[in-house]
């Protein structure tokens, strides 16, 4: 048997301040001791709901421990160089120098579109894989990054500045800077959220190099949901809940736990599918009637015509006619990189060729002196991973959805707002079953719930355009579906981008973008 990496006996795990201090009790981090032992290029998967992801924040060395010494690394003691990281897509801002997880990196919404750039605090692809900071005069293994590049599918992107780079193209980036730095653990939770298929499938050919290659040293862990398909190439699995570790071994003597687990969680879905409709289905009459938009049913809201963005002489849409309507919910689809971001910021505005005489929005010309971006946002819900990124973390929850009554700002209306609007936040919060968080900090609760409040701020001024980038993915099972729930209700048009359908909402028409660069799109209904 190979050597072990990570040994744990009995041990039980409490959170960061989980220790006994100012009369507050631990937080375990599960209810039951846990016993694992992790082996090196043991090929392994986690398999569970957010407990996947507290395993293997345990396995890359964080949470307390009790006692100290049930928790070891072995190799550790023949390695001095043994690292273990945990790279998790919850937080997926395009990151600067000096950026950090909790900040999600010094830019903006506008800033992938942007000509000009500070190297002060915006670096390339290839330094960012290499984790070179500006003017560093130490060098890279620049052969190392060629190869991580062209196996992820990076091959162009080395001189591009990370701000530039779609959602899905990010997430490779980062997978390729955690390959390049090599650590002897490296546990990556839901390897494959946010990836189109083609860019699934490079990622899976990447992970399954790196776990067989015996000439590497990084043993990879990765951590899937219950529904899951799990990789061929994995041979062993743990099945972890609340409770800690239920089953390990081989992934061929576990299928029956497997298939049971997922058809409890399929059964389960079903049924929290039927209460969350059926509770908002009580309040839809009155979403409905705030959501109307204001125009008449089929009415033209965005327009464009034979629409041409370039960046720097290259085409990035060419040729676009396309019409939304009133009411309309549209799916815009396409692969990672192939323009689907860029089309939606021509409508908000973020991008610097939206004002453009072939774009037409409420049925005013883009024309520059005409529109400004905080009447057009007057109109316009949005959320996105940017945005969670950049979304100030010390507000409250109540301030957080607040700001959703403010265009263009982070800051709380506090008391310009109204008895009325303050009743509507606090009776959406209800409805979502969100009310016990009403007055915690937005950085204290779970990533899932940060982004179901993210949807609440979208949608609470009702909005005559409701834009969901990517909006519902990273979540739980249970928040996906209260957020389907409430786009469903809604009686507004919507443009939502998505790659897994369980996190799409209900829609009506679909726009395929993957040739926008070459002027070929397709239209449909779904």
């Amino acid at each position: 048997m190979s050597a072990a990496l990570v040994r744990i006996v009995d041990a039980w795990f409490t959170r960061a301040g989980g220790l006994v201090t100012a009369g507050k009790s631990p937080r375990p981090v599960f209810s039951e001791a846990v016993s694992f032992t992790l082996h090196a290029k043991t090929r392994l998967a986690v398999v569970g709901g957010s407990a996947k992801t507290d395993l293997l924040g345990v396995l890359a060395n964080q949470f307390v421990g009790h006692p100290v010494a049930a928790r070891t690394f072995p190799a550790s003691l023949r390695d001095a160089g043994f690292r273990t990281e945990l790279l998790r897509f919850v937080n997926n801002g395009s990151w600067g120098h000096g950026a950090h997880d909790t900040s999600g990196g010094f830019t903006h919404l506008s800033s992938r579109y942007e000509f000009f750039k500070d190297l002060e605090v915006d670096e390339v692809v290839e330094e960012f894989i290499a984790d070179q900071s500006y003017n560093s005069n130490t060098g890279f293994d620049r052969d190392r990054v060629h190869r991580l590049v062209q196996m992820l599918h990076l091959a162009g992107l080395q001189g591009r500045f990370i701000t530039t780079l779609s959602n899905g193209q990010f997430r490779r980036a980062r997978i390729a800077k955690e390959l390049y730095k090599e650590p002897s653990v490296l546990c990556i939770d839901d390897p494959f959220l946010g990836l189109d298929p083609v860019a699934t499938a490079t990622v899976d050919d990447v992970l399954r190099t790196t776990a067989s290659d015996p000439r590497l040293k990084t043993t990879l862990v990765l951590g899937l949901r219950v529904q899951d398909d799990i990789p061929e190439w994995i041979d062993d699995v743990v099945l972890v809940d609340e409770h800690g570790i239920q089953a390990q071994g081989k992934k061929a003597d576990l299928l029956e736990d497997l298939a049971r687990v997922k058809h409890e969680f399929h059964a389960r879905h079903v049924r929290l599918q039927k209460q969350v409709q059926e509770k908002l289905a009580a309040a839809g009459a009155t979403l409905r009637s705030r959501t109307h938009g204001g125009s008449s049913p089929g009415s033209t809201i965005v327009e464009m015509n034979n629409v041409n963005i370039r960046y720097k002489g290259v085409s990035t849409i060419k040729d676009l006619n396309w019409t939304v309507r009133e009411g309309e919910k549209w799916h815009i689809r396409g692969r990672n990189g192939s323009g689907k971001t860029t089309l939606l910021s021509l409508i908000t505005l973020d991008h610097p060729q939206s004002w453009n005489r072939s774009i037409k929005v409420f049925g005013v010309e883009r024309a520059p002196g005409k529109v400004n971006y905080f009447d057009t946002n007057k109109y316009i819900g949005f959320t996105s991973p940017e945005l969670h990124a950049l979304y100030p973390k010390n507000h409250t929850v109540f301030e957080t959805i607040s700001t959703g009554y403010v265009v263009g700002s982070y800051i709380p209306p506090r008391e310009n707002m109204t008895a009325q609007q303050a009743e509507k936040i606090d009776s959406f919060l209800e409805m979502l079953d969100l009310a016990y968080l009403r007055d915690v900090k937005f950085s204290a609760i779970p990533v899932s719930k940060q982004k179901l409040v993210l949807l609440l701020r979208a949608i609470i001024n009702d909005p005559k355009i409701l834009i969901l980038d990517e909006a519902l993915s990273a979540m739980t099972d249970e928040d996906v579906i209260k957020g389907k729930a409430l786009v469903d209700q809604l009686n507004t048009t919507c443009l939502v981008i998505g790659h897994v359908d369980e996190e799409v909402p209900k829609c009506d028409k679909y726009i395929v973008v993957n040739g926008a660069r070459h002027g070929v799109y397709e239209i449909g209904d779904v």
